[in-house]
């Protein structure tokens, strides 16, 4: 289908500096990414009109204080990310750009210390919290650390250096640190390799911090799970089940396989299962081998808006040179561009509103239930919105995560720090007539437990 009917995530990477020079002023790289986003993030106007202009501003000059605080240099990239949280975006994130392997004597001799005591280390061996002496599961010599709760606006917690067998590592020195999201998740940033902070979410459990930490004194637990792109089994003569765990570009060869291999039973099976839990999206264009398998009536799809600035016309020209997008996308864009340029500060439309009906309904499957959870996002959403218009399908599980609304996804590199902020260029036309979804989620029609048999589930509801 086309990119004016199905949103296409664009990921564009520009130049990226490689070193952390001594020269590069917290404040000055925050006030850089602050100015960047209202500038030209696509939800930037919505989002300060929900926190207040007095609100936004007050923001602004709380974290800019921050940049300008005594250890800024080391926590700046936690300073930076966690302005960014304000905007409740899952799109606006940071990514690293940097060799782990080369070293910033600069940045290393800014690092602060902290100190554990011998009665604070005892402590820490007899916890049973999240606080604990722990080491690194994956080379048990690299690094131990002993997690603290340290209250702060920044962070909640931090894992202290004990000790490690790599170069440079001074006892004291943070490994990781971050603010609790909920009971178990924390989201922060650890210190790599290099010393070089990098964005991480911690999940805490019993005796691991997702997988990569063992508390001292315990036995690693064993995992079973193995990512698997595309499945499909037959759970009865009726019904059959297939899993799709990304919408990325890169899997839509095997959705497309799946697809083309299960035509047969597709086309003679009431029923069908697809659970698509966990799938965080990718690219429209990958689930349109699904389309024919679902459509009951016309689809009728709101448009969306990409605000047109030099920046985001590089973002999007730089799409141009992936080697693995089709022609006729890449003329698509080119006309989207040609767009932009010709209203350059302005929203441009992508196309006004559309219903599809390229499809003619199939006897089977009759009825088709879809697993959906809080993992399903972005383009996985758009797919939603379409399914639920069918009179086939029924939606079960939880509400999916509600990042939508702004979508396709550019890059751009910090002033001076080796990272690049990715941001939203485009709006959903929802946003006008209340049909936002960001951060509320698709609701499904009938809601799951999580610690229920979902696949068993779904087939009570198709065999009723």
């Amino acid at each position: 289908m086309k990119i004016t009917k199905l949103i296409v995530t664009l990921l564009a990477v520009f130049f990226i500096k490689t070193t952390f020079a001594q020269s590069c002023d917290c404040s000055t790289e925050f006030t850089h990414i602050k100015d960047f986003m209202e500038q030209n993030y696509a939800g930037f106007k919505d989002k300060q009109a929900q926190m207040t202009k007095a609100g936004y501003d007050k923001l602004v000059n709380e974290y800019l204080n921050y940049a300008k605080a005594l250890h800024s240099g080391e926590e700046c990239l936690l300073i930076i990310s966690q302005f960014l949280d304000h905007f409740k975006d899952s799109h606006v994130s940071i990514g690293s750009r940097f060799n782990a392997t080369k070293v910033d004597s600069a940045y290393l001799n800014q690092r602060q210390i902290v100190n554990i005591s011998d009665k604070q280390y005892q402590d820490l061996l007899q916890s049973k919290g999240k606080e604990g002496i722990y080491y690194f599961n994956w080379d048990t010599a690299a690094y131990k650390i002993a997690v603290i709760k340290d209250e702060t606006p920044l962070h909640d917690y931090v894992g202290v250096l004990l000790n490690s067998n790599l170069p440079g590592w001074k006892k004291g020195v943070l490994k990781l640190e971050g603010k609790m999201q909920n009971d178990s998740s924390m989201k922060g940033v650890l210190y790599m390799r290099n010393q070089m902070p990098s964005p991480q979410w911690f999940v805490f459990s019993k005796n691991t911090i997702y997988g990569d930490w063992q508390r001292v004194g315990t036995t690693r637990e064993k995992t079973n799970f193995t990512y698997v792109p595309v499945a499909s089994r037959k759970l009865s003569e009726k019904i059959l089940y297939i899993k799709i765990s990304s919408f990325s570009p890169s899997n839509g060869n095997n959705i497309d396989s799946v697809f083309k291999v299960n035509a047969d039973a597709l086309k003679t099976m009431p029923y069908l299962v697809l659970d698509l839990r966990g799938n965080g999206g990718g690219s429209d264009y990958t689930f349109s081998p699904i389309l024919p398998y679902i459509y009951t009536d016309p689809i009728h799809n709101i448009g969306v808006d990409v605000l047109s600035t030099d920046a985001n016309i590089a973002g999007w020209t730089k799409e141009l040179d992936d080697k693995d997008m089709s022609e006729g996308n890449k003329n698509e864009i080119r006309g989207i561009i040609k767009q932009m340029e010709n209203g350059k500060g302005k929203w441009v439309s992508l196309g006004e509103d559309n219903v599809t009906s390229d499809y003619t309904k199939l006897p089977n499957p009759a009825k088709v239930v879809i697993l959906v959870d809080k993992g399903c996002a972005s383009t996985t959403e758009q797919f939603l919105l379409f399914a639920r218009q069918s009179s086939k399908v029924i939606l079960m599980g939880q509400p999916t995560s509600g990042t939508l609304d702004y979508s396709n996804v550019i890059e751009a590199p910090f002033s001076c720090m080796p990272y690049v902020l990715r941001y939203s260029t485009t709006r959903s036309r929802r946003l006008d007539v209340g049909q936002g979804i960001d951060n509320v989620g698709i609701k499904p029609n009938k809601t799951l437990d999580p610690n229920d048999d979902w696949i068993k589930a779904a087939v009570a509801e198709l065999e009723k």
